[in-house]
């Protein structure tokens, strides 16, 4: 409502009150703009505004998060008194959607949205980890917790065995390259993350697509989900100039107990002791008066530090009705809590938009980042990883030599520091994403756009190893890896939007892209360097590895569109069609072909619920559709050759992958339902979602006899199921003058089964995936499988059945492992092996507290994942003695006479029963957990204060993440996965996740 207490007169001065609709209570910081001009003023403490040099023809365009626009003509007053009404329901909200934007309330397919704001109260420094606890359906775990570390997204469970789960990520409508480019990743099973090249805080919005009606009009690419990334656009108004800095300090959020050096000698006593005829030990290893044995380092106290980083974003916004501009550039430099780690990034990125003609609009956006990243190998089984050797080297190893130099290698561990410090490992990365548009009104509610996008990675890896941490004298080795990944893509797209008789409301789409990608690595090995300070290619003494140069390409033609229905918002209804054009797959199945369909009803709406009068909103949704997954080799249908196969001193080539130009695609179908509902004003808002997706023609690689000259052939096989429910609940519990509590609760569950398996690919009912899991039909993804362990012998008569390790060996004595015997044939071996464990959880989730009291808010968030199990091979690695490896303090308990009763069995050097080297239920660990993810506490200084200083805001905050973590798993962390893909719910050792506490000053100009 407008008021009018004045008349327009000689002056040119309006000023006036801004309340709230609902309250009566003044609005701070309201933007007041003069429509198609940069002048502009913000409201006050009182809700009060002036703004000078305006006219009676001008319009005043009201603006404020969480409440309805309004444009007001001045006329003959110079007093505007306004209130605003506040939308605050979240069926309002605009998201994104495949090649378009649709109001909340009128989707009928499942997406799920982060915005802006959930981005500015976390410390997240890549979009990928903004999603975790936030989205629900979405879980989002860590492979490492390194700086620019990897991470790994899935999006309603895992639907594919080789072709791939990452989701298809499009930035501002650029679908850009998310598979890791890095390739001198060490022992790690991943490689760096490929999003950490775009700044967070340029994101507006991140919306998830989950369903097949959201994501099958990206058809081949959309069988794992679609992620829109969506960063900031210029806004009609006076330039907004942000500055925001922090600076923090990370450290571990846990060390894991260790024996010490006095411990450590006991313990490997008693292996000899307990080995057959009771071994000598190794003098070198328990002579404390050894130079090179006389420590008692603590590793962890050595490698893991307390880091610092610091980041800096500067951003202008503005425009006016014909112009509008966004810009940004951030620096941010990063520590990680492992010495002699860190990251450095500098971003910069412009979005412009230009109105030309009433019916002509243009506009680019562009991105460059500028990456280097200094990395510790950090995971892995072998004695290259830093983990693994700052765990389970012996604190009795001394750091240093006698002459001052560093003790690099001993009986087979390599020194934890050396490797951090004297170790390359480098990488060096720039980026472009850019894209441009034309759009062209043709007729009222018809549009053409047509875009040119490109997305350019240039990567350059150094690794070094010097000599000093190798038992070979003068041994070191080298490597290089210079990367180029080029993606380009046109999509021309015409657009429709016609209402009739103001309540048929008609939309359309159709479409044409083509996308390409070219990739080129070149590099090289070597070793026997002259000297470990000269570490480029030109100074080895022997060069290797020429097969790492490769090119690559592909190429994919897409015909897409959609068509939408609805009857005055209340009847629903919208149909995808996409046919993509694979460059990857043999001339007869080149083509595929992906529909959906969805349909709502907004039933409250209707007669017989109109006086249900706490009921704000309420729609049922359907959809039913099909998507697709072409994530294989560029050649894999074709065939593939080898170069560098030499016979003589002619060059040779020969055949490595089989053809198969039968290869057709995956095919993932999809059915959704879910209901959508808004009660009390808005104050009550609930999303259930539940779906059944079945996968098809899983790309496979099958083993076939070596006879043929090859080792697989990539086949079409097997089925797959996810099924699940997804639960989001947003609540607005407290809403007063000063203090406002909100909840957002998002909670999912997923059950993936392996539904069907070719016989002929069994052994024994499954197939062996890895060391750890099998696929098995009945089973999920990601099942563990090995011995079950039911303890240990308190006595060698408690072996009452004579329990043998093997037909032929030693019969199982005090102090051994009990093995179940499966198939009671008191004898351990192959056949007694059994599923011990699965990595999926029960549900996971997250919730996120909003509260703020005058001018200050605080936001905390709990993340959750209950029942999925982890497979702690770093607790395998420190408890093994049998290579010398230090333990963990669980060894206090160990086996040492008859009638112990414990779970730890007693160590033995060369173990004839093998117990270290199962695969076995002993290091199978609940992986179940709460953390306190997030929290961010704010001081937003009073305006009148802040205008005084020639400021429109300045805040304070501080913000801490991975605060606690309440959880059973003795590792590290349970938020982490040695491996992506197939074999989930593994650590090896990765880099730990880390508690992070930063200060802030975020000010406006």
């Amino acid at each position: 409502m407008v008021g009018s207490l004045g008349l327009f007169a000689q002056g040119t001065v309006v000023k006036g009150v801004v309340k709230d609709g609902d309250s009566g209570e003044p609005l701070i910081g309201v933007s007041v703009l003069v429509k198609g001009t940069s002048k502009g003023v913000v409201t006050d403490m009182d809700g009060a505004y002036s703004i000078e040099g305006v006219s009676p023809e001008d319009v005043l365009i009201y603006s404020y998060l969480g409440y309805s626009k309004q444009e007001i003509t001045i006329g003959s007053r110079s007093v505007l008194d306004v209130t605003l009404i506040s939308n605050a329901s979240d069926l309002d909200e605009v998201v994104i959607v495949g090649y378009g934007v649709q109001e909340k309330r009128n989707l009928t397919g499942s997406i799920v949205s982060v915005g802006s704001d959930e981005v500015r109260k976390t410390n997240m420094q890549d979009p990928i980890s903004l999603l975790q606890g936030r989205a629900a359906g979405v879980q989002v775990t860590s492979n490492s917790g390194a700086p620019g570390g990897g991470m790994t997204i899935n999006i309603r469970g895992s639907s594919s065995l080789n072709a791939g789960n990452n989701p298809l990520y499009v930035v501002d409508g650029v679908p850009i390259e998310t598979n890791v480019t890095s390739s001198l990743n060490g022992s790690e099973n991943f490689g760096l993350n490929p999003l950490a090249a775009i700044n967070p805080a340029d994101i507006e919005s991140i919306e998830v697509l989950k369903d097949a009606a959201s994501t099958a009009i990206y058809g081949s690419r959309a069988a794992n989900g679609v992620v829109l990334i969506t960063t900031k656009r210029g806004k009609e108004g006076r330039a907004q100039i942000n500055v925001n800095a922090h600076t923090g300090v990370s450290q571990i959020t846990r060390k894991l107990d260790v024996l010490n050096a006095s411990q450590y000698r006991s313990a490997v006593l008693d292996s000899y002791a307990n080995s057959d005829g009771g071994r000598e030990p190794i003098s070198a290893i328990v002579d404390s008066l050894s130079s090179t044995n006389n420590g008692d380092v603590d590793w962890q106290s050595e490698l893991l530090r307390k880091a610092v980083q610091t980041n800096v974003d500067l951003s202008i916004q503005g425009g006016s009705e014909n112009t509008r501009y966004a810009w940004s550039t951030s620096f941010l430099d990063q520590d990680g809590i492992i010495i002699n780690s860190n990251y450095r990034r500098i971003t910069s990125r412009l979005n412009v938009d230009f109105k030309v003609t009433d019916r002509l609009t243009v506009g680019q956006s562009i991105s460059y980042s500028n990456g280097v990243n200094n990395r510790i190998n950090a995971a892995g089984t072998g004695n290259l990883s830093i983990i693994r050797e700052l765990l389970i080297r012996p604190p009795s190893y001394s750091m240093y030599l006698p002459d001052g130099s560093i003790n690099g290698y001993q009986f087979g561990k390599r020194n934890p520091v050396g490797l951090a410090e004297q170790s390359t490992n480098l990488n060096k990365t720039n980026r472009i994403i850019a894209g441009q548009y034309l759009e062209y009104q043709l007729a009222e509610g018809l549009k053409f756009r047509t875009s040119v996008n490109v997305d350019f990675l240039s990567m350059k890896e150094d690794t070094f190893i010097p000599s000093t941490l190798d038992y070979r004298e003068g041994y070191n080795t080298g490597s290089v890896r210079s990367i180029n990944n080029l993606t380009w893509s046109n999509e021309n797209i015409v657009t429709y939007q016609k209402q009739v008789d103001g309540k048929h409301n008609v939309g359309g789409l159709v479409g044409f892209s083509y996308q390409d990608w070219d990739y080129e690595r070149t590099g090289l090995d070597g070793m026997f360097f002259p000297s470990d300070d000269i570490r480029t290619m030109n100074g080895a003494g022997t060069i290797s590895n020429q097969g790492v140069n490769i090119t690559t390409s592909h190429s994919l033609l897409s015909y897409f569109g959609r068509v939408s229905y609805d009857y005055d918002r209340r009847y629903l209804f919208e149909a995808n069609l996409r046919a993509d054009g694979s460059s990857r797959f043999g001339r007869d199945n080149r083509f595929g072909f992906f529909p959906s369909a969805s349909v709502g009803w907004r039933f409250s709406d209707e007669g017989f619920l109109s006086g249900v009068g706490v009921l704000d909103d309420g729609k049922l949704r359907f959809s039913a559709g099909q998507t697709g997954n072409e994530a294989i080799g560029n050649y894999t249908s074709q065939g593939e050759f080898m170069v560098g196969t030499n016979y003589l001193d002619y060059s040779g080539a020969a055949p490595t992958v089989m053809p198969n130009s039968g290869l057709t695609w995956e095919t993932t179908t999809q059915y959704n339902a879910g209901i959508d509902l808004a009660f009390w004003q808005g104050r009550l808002n609930l999303t259930v979602d539940a779906y059944i997706k079945d996968t098809k023609d899983l790309l496979y690689n099958v083993p076939i006899p070596r006879e043929t000259g090859f080792g697989y052939i990539t086949q079409n096989i097997g089925k797959i199921q996810n099924k699940g429910i997804e639960v989001l609940l947003n609540t607005h519990n407290v809403t007063t003058q000063h203090f406002n509590w909100s909840t957002s609760l998002n909670i999912s569950t997923n059950t993936n089964i392996v539904k069907e398996l070719p016989e002929e690919l069994l052994t024994n009912g499954f197939i062996q995936n890895g060391n750890y899991h099998i696929l098995q039909e009945g089973y999920p993804i990601g099942t563990f499988f090995g011995w079950r362990f039911d303890g240990v012998y308190a006595r060698d008569e408690d072996n009452v059945n004579g329990v043998t390790n093997g037909s032929q060996g030693p019969v199982y004595e005090g102090g051994d492992p009990i093995w179940h015997d499966l198939n009671r044939d008191n004898v351990i071996d192959q056949n007694d092996r059994q599923v011990i464990g699965n990595a999926t959880p029960d549900f996971f989730g997250g919730i996120t507290n909003d509260l703020s009291y005058k001018n200050f808010s605080l936001s905390f968030m709990f993340q959750f994942s209950y029942g999925g199990e982890i497979y702690s091979e770093i607790n395998h690695q420190r408890n093994s003695i049998v290579r010398y490896n230090n333990l963990s303090t669980d060894a206090l308990t160990r086996w040492r006479e008859q009638g112990d009763i414990t779970d730890f069995p007693k160590p033995v050097q060369d173990d004839p029963l093998q117990s270290d080297s199962r695969i076995q239920s002993r290091w199978v660990e609940d992986g179940s957990y709460i953390k306190l993810k997030n929290v961010n506490l704010r001081y937003s200084l009073p305006l009148k204060l802040v205008n005084r200083i020639g400021l429109t805001r300045m805040d304070t905050y501080v913000t801490g993440t991975n605060l606690i973590t309440w959880t059973k798993y003795t590792g590290f962390d349970p938020d982490v996965s040695s491996y992506s893909g197939l074999r989930i719910g593994v650590d090896e050792g990765s880099y730990p996740q880390s508690r992070t506490v930063i200060v802030g000053l975020s000010i406006g100009l």
